[in-house]
């Protein structure tokens, strides 16, 4: 196992800053990520993992700590990267990176059980699902660069309005609790996974995720440029606000106001899959909507070895051109930042693919579409995105009012150009409609009609403005209330910026989301892993110890020590707490619990200077999630 101390952890976005933790661990085994538990436990440390570090808010390991990294260090930092190395061949997995068809019935649907390793990348599991041809996950995040269990912790999601989040397709969970045994949690008690399988890492140390996974199936892609007037029509009362440089030279009618306004509602509405990009300043939208086919002729791996090699060519020019000092000087000296973004976004624009009317749809594995972009890895960015209820008309209220989804995108729009002399914002605004959840802590949970998925995104060039900016967006997207007057509940994605310095209605975000967003959620979520915790013999004050942060200690566990000091002192004094405490069993042929071969680093006054494999002096960085 390679065990480095010291050595800094910076997260790919770039928004986490003099994180060292004391060991960063790279286990390619269940056995050894017990051990490493076993001895977090020892020596009263905590146990955070990372892979691709694809978070921007806070959610890893503290410096001084322990950081499990379910990547190789080469493989989570490596920038520029050609979507993981499409054209070498992946070396032989670990334990960690398995994939497995259970030998089981089909469930409902024809859906199949598939039993992952946490450090699947998504990549990895695209082509196990093209090469098999007989399975594929029904919705995903579109970067290939995510770790299963990544996706997994901080309840990613996909798009369409009848996907859910990653975390609602979980059957089984296998972790390695603060005991350092490893445990299973699964369908047959329903409520304790609704806590388990979207947890932020705070149940333990997950190391395999069996999924509910859909028949293969085909989708048939019809990418299309549409005016932006058109693509998502502003609100009625926002027409007269729509910047001119938006504006047909002839006006629309009423008929193709109309007209727009129901292209969209039937493409969110109806679409498999539907999502929508706006780049800053451009006249068009790219519209990404389809549905998928159980007729496999004349199918295709798309993007195929060529496509992702020019894709990879097309981010890493990218990513110079946003760099490039004679853009960067054009911005400073002439303040024609408009302009400078103006020709990234074309540049954007023209690398996204698309498919006339007249031309016959990319018809390709329902797995490979998901993953539309490859090499996005390359650019770096900030991001905030916000998950909106979607509101019931006043006339039906089965049936979504979708204005408030367009006023959510008009907002961001009109934000962007009323800050165009500086330009925060120089990535797309992006939205996808999808459903709700039946995880706790979701952010789509309780949204019965389904949601709007919509965030803003930036270059690292931009980040002095960026905050502000950010702040200003997100003000108004929380300025939203239904048709009684009541608020909406719209909550952050986790994984994006939510925690450090944003405000909602002049109190910190995380105050509002523990408070009032979330309430009774976290109570429920609390409630359910004292439950688990007491079959399993470990306490609330236990895995907050074991594997919490500042951001979980504030935000889930602030109160635990107060509520669990007397009891625990009085368990700790009873010799019946042993009896908590199972014997260890045996489960997938991994013997759990303390063994003499155990990794003991500081057993007997073994320095941690004699661990073999360790590295010390190493003070490089690495970026892993």
């Amino acid at each position: 196992m390679d065990i480095r101390k010291d050595l800094e952890f910076q997260n790919w976005g770039r928004t986490l800053q003099k994180n060292v933790p004391k060991l960063t661990c790279v286990p390619r085994t269940v056995t050894q990520i017990q051990k490493l538990v076993q001895f977090a436990k020892r020596n009263n440390m905590s146990v955070r993992c990372s892979g691709y570090g694809h978070s921007w808010s806070p959610i890893f390991s503290r410096s001084g700590e322990i950081l499990i990294s379910t990547l190789q260090l080469k493989n989570a930092s490596e920038i520029p990267k050609t979507a993981v190395q499409t054209f070498l061949s992946e070396e032989q997995p670990s334990e960690l990176e398995t994939i497995e068809l259970l030998d089981e019935p089909p469930l409902a649907g024809g859906k199949r059980l598939v039993r992952i390793g946490c450090s699947v990348t998504n990549e990895r599991l695209r082509r196990w699902c093209v090469k098999h041809n007989k399975v594929t996950l029904p919705f995903n995040i579109i970067m290939v660069e995510i770790t299963a269990g990544g996706g997994n912790a901080l309840i990613c999601h996909g798009a369409g309005i009848t996907s859910r989040t990653l975390s609602d397709l979980v059957h089984h969970i296998e972790y390695i609790d603060a005991n350092g045994v490893l445990r299973m949690i699964t369908e047959s008690n329903p409520e304790f996974l609704t806590a388990a399988s979207g947890c932020f890492g705070l149940l333990g140390v997950v190391t395999h995720l069996t999924l509910a996974l859909d028949a293969m199936t085909y989708a048939e892609l019809r990418p299309a440029k549409i005016p932006a007037i058109l693509a998502i029509p502003p609100p009625d009362d926002m027409w007269d606000k729509v910047p001119p440089a938006l504006l047909p030279k002839v006006p629309l009618t009423t008929e193709q106001k109309r007209k727009a306004k129901e292209d969209f509602e039937c493409k969110a509405n109806t679409g498999y899959y539907s999502e929508w990009f706006w780049f800053p300043y451009a006249d068009e939208c790219w519209v990404n909507c389809w549905n998928r086919t159980t007729d496999s002729s004349h199918v295709k791996d798309w993007p195929d070895t060529f496509d992702t090699f020019v894709s990879f060519l097309q981010e890493f020019t990218f990513n110079v051109l946003q760099y490039n000092k004679v853009l960067t000087r054009l911005d400073s000296k002439t303040n024609v930042a408009e302009a400078a973004v103006s020709i990234l976004t074309r540049f954007a624009m023209m690398n996204l693919p698309e498919v006339k009317d007249n031309e016959p749809a990319i018809k390709t594995y329902l797995s490979s579409a998901l993953h539309f972009q490859r090499a996005i890895q390359n650019v770096r960015v900030r991001d905030l995105e916000v998950e909106i209820p979607l509101v019931p008309l006043p006339s039906n209220p089965t049936k979504p009012d979708y204005t408030f989804v367009q006023r959510a995108w008009w907002d961001a729009i009109l934000k962007a150009y009323e800050h165009s002399a500086t330009c925060p914002q120089r990535f797309p605004l992006e939205m996808r409609i999808t459903g709700g959840s039946n995880i706790l802590l979701a952010p789509q949970y309780g949204n019965t009609l389904g949601t709007c998925s919509i965030e803003i995104l930036t270059l690292q060039p931009a980040i002095d403005t960026w905050q502000p900016y950010a702040q200003e967006v997100l003000d108004k997207w929380m300025s939203y209330k239904d048709h009684n007057g009541k608020p909406l509940k719209t909550r952050p994605h986790w994984a994006k910026e939510w925690s450090e310095s944003y405000t909602v209605h002049n109190k910190p975000w995380l105050t509002k989301l523990k408070s009032e967003d979330y309430i009774n959620e976290i109570a429920k979520f609390r409630q359910i892993l004292t439950a688990i915790g007491k079959t399993q013999g470990w306490t609330l004050q236990d895995i907050q110890q074991r594997f919490s942060n500042d951001l979980f200690d504030r935000l889930i566990f602030d109160d635990v020590h107060t509520q669990e000091a007397s009891a625990s002192a009085s368990l700790q004094a009873s010799p019946g707490r042993q009896k908590l405490r199972k014997p260890a069993p045996v489960t997938n042929g991994h013997t759990n619990g303390n063994s003499p071969g155990g990794l003991n680093l500081l057993r007997n006054g073994q320095g941690l200077d004699s661990v073999k494999g360790s590295r010390w002096k190493d003070k490089g960085c690495c970026s892993t999630m």
